[in-house]
């Protein structure tokens, strides 16, 4: 396997900072939560910053299709998972904007997810709110 540490380099120059730190703590679940917390923040710039949420995606798609592992240090998928893809309803510009990242399959197989910090009928609205924003002309889904 690659070193995730190489690839998120890669997919997100601007935060050298970020995986220096986690260099200290190894293991890619801290470095999901800060990469969520950076996620919050891309969208609170004026304009957002579109090419950190685009390099946050990329690289949560590079790591959910690496191979799952019994070992917390390795096992990207569920770092992604649970530090950062259950965490996406949170916050409400992120969730408003998931459908440009996210397809409709992807949403669907990450329900159990969504649901960990959401009411049903919470999850109900998120839900009806992000097929109501997929559109046609979305660019193409990242995850």
């Amino acid at each position: 396997m690659e070193n995730w540490l190489e690839k998120a380099a890669e997919y997100l120059p601007g935060l050298e900072d970020l995986l220096t730190r986690e260099q200290a703590i190894p293991g890619p679940m801290a470095l999901w939560i800060g990469l969520h917390l950076e996620l919050v923040k891309a969208y609170d710039a004026s304009p957002p910053d579109e090419d950190l949420i685009r390099g946050i995606y990329d690289y949560a798609a590079w790591c959910l299709a690496q191979p799952q592992t019994d070992d917390v240090n390795t096992d990207l998928p569920t770092a992604v998972a649970v530090a950062f893809i259950e965490h996406l309803p949170l916050d409400r510009p992120v969730a408003q904007d998931l459908h440009r990242w996210m397809s409709q399959e992807s949403f669907e197989g990450f329900e159990n997810l969504f649901r960990y910090h959401l009411s049903d009928e919470q999850y109900r609205q998120f839900a009806k709110d992000f097929t109501g924003r997929k559109k046609s002309s979305d660019p193409r889904p990242r995850i």
